[in-house]
């Protein structure tokens, strides 16, 4: 699949293969580690440890990630989402929630956690979701991208 046949607001899930990536996919279960999310021009959004959420082009994961779509998104919430994640731009990863994520996959049980103004990729996109009336996730309000890839909104259409 080509970049120009992405559509604004799909999902890029990242197939992890550094070394880091090994402890996610361990506890999670999941071959995906990262997810960012299309907006257009070859770029995409995403929130990333070590660096403020921001853009990156979809070239980085080249032969590494597959593409899912809300394929019942309509005009007016993918504005919304757009609008959502490009408000994001510049904030915090959530280093404390990926703590918590752990914690959730290796022992399943759900420690008290309370939002706040960072995030970590796949809040991200849940959340800019939510905002336009989509719930990717309602059993997890804080999904991990082996969640939201679940999701029953969201189709795989390839991969880069």
């Amino acid at each position: 699949m080509n970049t120009s046949d992405l559509q604004l607001a799909d999902l890029i899930f990242v197939r992890g293969t550094r070394w880091l990536d090994f402890p996610v996919k361990l506890a999670t279960r999941s071959q995906y580690t990262h997810v960012g999310g299309y907006v257009g021009k070859g770029q995409l959004i995403e929130a990333q440890g070590l660096r403020k959420t921001g853009y990156e082009p979809v070239a980085t994961y080249e032969r590494a990630a597959d593409v899912y779509r809300c394929t019942s998104l309509t005009p007016v919430q993918i504005n919304r989402i757009m609008d959502y994640v490009h408000h994001e731009i510049g904030g915090r990863y959530d280093y404390l929630l990926i703590g918590w994520e752990a914690f959730r996959h290796i022992f399943g049980l759900m420690l008290p956690y309370f939002k706040n103004q960072r995030r970590i990729c796949s809040t991200l996109w849940a959340d800019a979701y939510r905002a336009a009336g989509i719930n990717l996730c309602p059993q997890h309000q804080y999904p991990t991208p082996a969640d939201l890839v679940m999701s029953r909104y969201l189709r795989k259409i390839g991969s880069i």
